[in-house]
């Protein structure tokens, strides 16, 4: 860590609120879902592919983002996303029918889509490798606060007021965060430390995209990405049209999986911090840690589809989203652990892209097109949890297969050396 401040940490506090605030404007469209569709006249399908459109553009957004932050300092780059989010939730307070719905949410999107990669390449700035499990989970659970502060007030605002005042708020206090940021926001100083034998100075792209790491953590990324979105476009109305839940029953019991992901996330992240301190290899440390929550979480999201509604079930249900989160804090420390510093922004991005962006696009489509041809919503539901519990247990698995981060950054030097070695040979007649 940089001496002696108390500056890395406020930043991680600024950081994390603009996580909470990401994760409330995504998820209010789900907390308004009941109001909108019957307001709207929506299906849940049309209402799926609304929460869908969020992530259309934001695979190109996350790209070009992470090339972009590479360039210039995430400070203003944070600044800009922020003043998009708030931007785009402002139509809400008078749209009527589902392509501006649409409108709103891909230009939510286009902003959200660096969001992650940018606000971790910011925290990494002010922390060194071996000390980031700890802040960098803070920071990502920023989205579960996010949720655990919009449940209950969104919800409260919503049933009150109506729920085009749950999107303006957002906006608000959005735009306060821009402000204050733009005035108190800085960057870190930190780089990864030249001691180690396999540090490179920079590896093709499409190298480091075809690295079976990479790819390991990209598929895990995806499958937890899948039951992010899910949900948080679609828990509120399952507590409410699935479970029988009421309103302010569903408000409250929103919070439980997010709870579970803030304690889940920062107990693994800290073990795991503490490994890699204690010199064990990253593979076990984060690969092994974030594989097997993964797996885990999803056997629970496929066992509480079998019981009646009560305590166990939302306590399986919690569990089940809480602990795969753990891999949006373990799989970014790993990319940035193989990814030479001049083009960790970039990967980092990609990353987020392919993983977010594509799930977002799919997930909760699919899951308001199972739910609109279940034989009833409740099962409807459920075959869209048990689907997402079996990709997660095999996704675990393959991931664990493939994520090497010794043998990566091994392979990386190695082909680094051999081709100084070619570079400094002198040329045969």
């Amino acid at each position: 860590m940089q001496p002696s401040s108390w500056k890395p940490w406020y930043i991680v506090f600024m950081l994390t609120l603009f996580m909470v605030l990401a994760f409330a404007d995504r998820a209010v469209l789900g907390f308004a879902a009941v109001p909108l569709m019957r307001d709207l006249n929506l299906s849940p399908s049309q209402f799926g592919l609304a929460a869908s459109s969020t992530y259309w553009l934001s695979a190109i957004a996350g790209i070009a983002g992470g090339f972009i932050i590479n360039r210039y300092p995430t400070k203003w780059v944070l600044a800009a996303l922020a003043a998009i989010w708030a931007v785009s939730q402002l139509p809400m307070l008078w749209a009527t029918t589902l392509e501006e719905v649409v409108a709103a949410r891909v230009v939510l999107g286009i902003g959200e889509g660096p969001a992650f990669a940018v606000v971790l390449h910011a925290c990494f700035k002010w922390f060194e490798d071996k000390d980031r499990a700890v802040p960098t989970s803070i920071v990502s659970e920023g989205a579960a606060f996010g949720i655990i502060f919009a449940s209950p007030v969104v919800t409260y605002i919503i049933v009150g007021y109506g729920w085009r005042t749950g999107f303006g708020v957002l906006a608000v206090l959005t735009l306060l965060w821009t402000v204050v940021w733009m005035i108190t926001g800085a960057e870190g100083k930190v780089n990864p430390a030249a001691s180690r034998s396999d540090d490179v100075a920079r590896v093709p792209y499409l190298r480091l995209l075809l690295d079976r790491t990479f790819i390991g953590n990209t598929l895990a990324g995806f499958s937890v990405a899948c039951g992010i979105t899910i949900f948080m476009s679609w828990l509120p109305p399952y507590l409410l049209k699935g479970l029988s839940y009421s309103a302010t029953q569903a408000g409250w019991l929103t919070t439980l999986p997010w709870i579970a992901s803030i304690v889940l996330v920062l107990l693994g992240s800290y073990l795991s911090q503490k490994l890699m301190q204690r010199g064990v290899s990253s593979r076990f440390a984060r690969g092994l840690a974030l594989c097997g929550a993964l797996g885990i979480g999803g056997l629970c999201t496929l066992s509480m589809t079998y019981l009646q509604p009560g305590a166990l079930q939302l306590l399986l249900l919690s569990i089940g989203f809480g602990l795969p989160t753990l891999a949006w804090t373990l799989s970014p420390a790993i990319i940035g652990e193989v990814t030479p510093l001049a083009q960790r922004g970039a990967m980092l991005g990609l990353y987020v892209a392919l993983a977010n962006a594509f799930a977002g696009s799919l997930a909760p489509y699919f899951m308001g097109v199972l739910v609109e041809r279940g034989a009833t919503q409740a099962q409807g539901y459920a075959t869209g949890f048990v689907i997402l519990g079996c990709i997660q247990i095999v996704f675990a698995i393959v991931a664990w297969l493939l994520i090497s981060p010794e043998a990566t950054r091994a392979k990386f030097a190695a082909a680094e050396k051999s081709s100084a070695d070619i570079a400094a040979s002198p040329i045969q007649a």
